[in-house]
């Protein structure tokens, strides 16, 4: 069987989905500009496809999204800032999918200028509710199992100076740190 530590261990699901809106997103617009200013069809045929593909996956992302901040609890720091997150990025998925069907079906809709306007409009909120994300995660621990990761790291040294780092037993190195002030020297 494969270790898959990072999913395994993971406390929910949704960082692994919560990527494939943003970069296909980022990509439809990308794909769009060149539509645009190349006027060529193949781009805006890939801006289509990458914005039906982007409503697809918000929509599991925000599934996931829903699950784990469930999981957060409301004494949780920084659950206000979910809260946030949540409704950024639910105004991210539902334009993002009325307006993947409505370039989907009228056909009209996707001459001038109007897919590049709302895919740039769309992709400026989804940026916002990915930082508030990043936030969450970063600055709040939101999603992490940090503080139990902390406690670990910082009994990490508490074995003595004799503890084996590299698994063969020996210490080659005569100097040891052992304010580890000028950083990790073994």
């Amino acid at each position: 069987m494969v270790n898959l530590p990072g999913l395994t261990g993971g406390l929910n699901l949704h960082p692994m989905f919560v990527h494939f809106p943003i970069v296909l997103i980022l990509l439809a617009a990308t794909s769009e500009i060149l539509h645009v200013s190349l006027k060529n069809e193949f781009y805006g045929r890939a801006a289509g496809i990458l914005l039906n593909l982007a409503a697809i996956s918000a929509l599991i992302a925000l599934y996931f999204g829903y699950q784990a901040a469930d999981a957060v609890g409301h004494d949780s720091p920084g659950h206000d800032r979910v809260h946030l997150h949540r409704d950024i990025m639910l105004w991210f998925t539902g334009l993002t999918v009325v307006l993947a069907g409505v370039f989907q079906f009228i056909k009209s809709s996707r001459k001038g200028y109007y897919r590049l306007i709302a895919l740039a409009v769309v992709s400026v909120i989804m940026i916002i509710g990915a930082d508030r994300g990043a936030d969450l995660v970063f600055n709040y621990g939101v999603g992490t199992h940090s503080k139990e990761m902390n406690h670990e790291a910082s009994g990490h040294h508490e074995q003595g100076e004799d503890s084996d780092h590299d698994g063969d037993g020996d210490h080659e190195h005569e100097t040891h740190d052992d304010d580890h002030s000028g950083g990790h020297s073994h």
